[in-house]
């Protein structure tokens, strides 16, 4: 009985040992072409022969690494997923993982489109080409699949044929297990010849590597920013059209309950409703509006006041004065940065909104009524001049939640009044 278990000791060290040791172990062969017996799909032709590598191709790629600190040199992958592919030969053979070929492969193709799709989104806030629907960016595709008569069904058209053109001329065949027959992301073209030796090659490939990065993680601010309204700081500088934003929905939305159809149903709500602030378009050119002119808008449910100083520098404050709410429009006058209320006279900065006077005429009438009020700063509103080189629209950033927000607490404040806004009681 000893000697059985010895012999069974024996056996298992023999059989873990090589693997504690790291011993190198002979992966399947596998023959390249049609294998019934083999266990990768045979889905686009005959298939390479998988060799295990990943992470040693992956360090001689262009730009692996970050470039900075004691990493340099290093390819930076913290989930280790060049090295997965690896792990096929450590497993059964099946090629789950994908070598780093591919995934540079993909990596290139996703930067490009990005790359693009900044751009565009960009360039369809700057100016606009005939022919096809104004919609802001988010709404651009879908307003043209709905309606591509003309122009747009042409662009359609050549747009998908290119996409067709080039994914099958240059389908990554064999990049899944590293055999591809060209480098990741080399489709040849080169019309301008900015690679003229070996040197200037690598360097383009490296600087078209970063702006991919680079876009990719602008155009998902981009989405993130429209969807999580202010979540990502810089991105309501881009411009929206005037429709307010939609909830937020970034991973589908919410089914709402079925609403009533009576003729009594509730059409308010009593919840707290957070800013959603987007540059809206006014509809005025900067160069329509004179030094001192002023001219009212409502933006959202917000009434703004757009004009010029006597220097000609372009504001936009609230339209109603802080006091009682005089609407400025009605005969303000502009002095300097200074806007002058028509009513009591009260001053303000249209830079800050800083409060310079408060109620100063009529003597001794004006001076009272503002007792009763409290002394405020007037509403200011960022402004920009929209388009090509500021040669569009002036465009203002307001929340576009303003109106919902004051009718919750209206709605709220009445509730209350006659029982708790849930519908219970006192």
């Amino acid at each position: 009985m000893h000697d059985k278990k010895s012999n069974l000791n024996f056996s298992l060290w023999s059989w873990m040992l090589p693997a504690m040791l790291s011993v190198p172990r002979e992966y399947p062969a596998y023959v390249k072409g049609k294998n019934e017996n083999c266990m990768m799909p045979q889905m686009v032709g005959d298939w390479g022969t998988p060799v295990p590598g990943s992470y040693k191709e992956c360090v001689t790629m262009i730009g692996p690494d970050v470039e900075v600190g004691l990493s340099t040199g290093t390819p930076w992958d913290p989930l280790g997923l060049v090295k997965l592919y690896d792990r096929n030969f450590d497993f059964n053979g099946n090629m789950t993982f994908p070598h780093a070929q591919w995934m540079r492969e993909a990596e290139l193709k996703h930067g490009r489109c990005a790359m693009l799709a900044i751009v565009g989104i960009f360039a369809q806030g700057s100016f606009h080409i005939d022919g096809y629907p104004e919609a802001p960016w988010y709404e651009a595709l879908k307003q043209c699949y709905d309606h591509p008569q003309g122009i747009v069904g042409l662009g359609i058209a050549q747009i998908s044929a290119f996409a067709m053109i080039i994914e099958g001329k240059f389908f990554p065949k064999d990049a899944w297990i590293g055999q591809m027959d060209r480098e990741p992301g080399d489709l040849g073209f080169d019309p301008l010849k900015f690679a003229k030796d070996d040197a200037s090659m690598k360097s383009m490939q490296l600087k078209e590597l970063k702006n991919g990065r680079l876009a990719m993680m602008a155009f998902m601010s981009q989405v993130v920013g429209h969807y999580l309204p202010g979540s990502v700081p810089g991105v309501s500088a881009l411009a929206r059209e005037t429709a307010p934003a939609q909830a937020p929905a970034f991973c589908g939305a919410t089914p709402s309950q079925s609403e009533s159809t009576s003729k009594t149903a509730a059409r308010y709500t009593t919840q707290t409703i957070l800013p959603s602030l987007a540059w809206i378009k006014t509809g005025v050119k900067a160069s329509e509006l004179q030094p001192k002119q002023l001219k009212a808008l409502t933006l959202a449910g917000n009434d703004v006041l757009i004009g010029k100083t006597e220097a000609g520098a372009l504001f936009c404050v609230g339209n109603l004065c802080p006091h009682i709410g005089t609407p400025m429009s009605e005969g303000a006058d502009v002095i300097g940065d200074v806007i002058v209320c028509p009513l009591h006279g009260s001053s303000f900065k249209v830079t800050t909104g800083e409060l310079l006077d408060w109620c100063v005429s009529p003597p001794v009438i004006g001076p009272l009524t503002g007792l009763i009020v409290e002394k405020k700063n007037l509403l200011v509103f960022e402004v920009r001049q929209g388009g090509f080189l500021g040669s569009g629209d002036v465009e203002v950033l307001v929340d576009t939640n303003a109106k919902k927000a004051y009718e919750a607490w209206y709605w709220k404040g009445l509730l209350d009044a006659q029982g708790k806004d849930d519908g219970t009681y006192y």
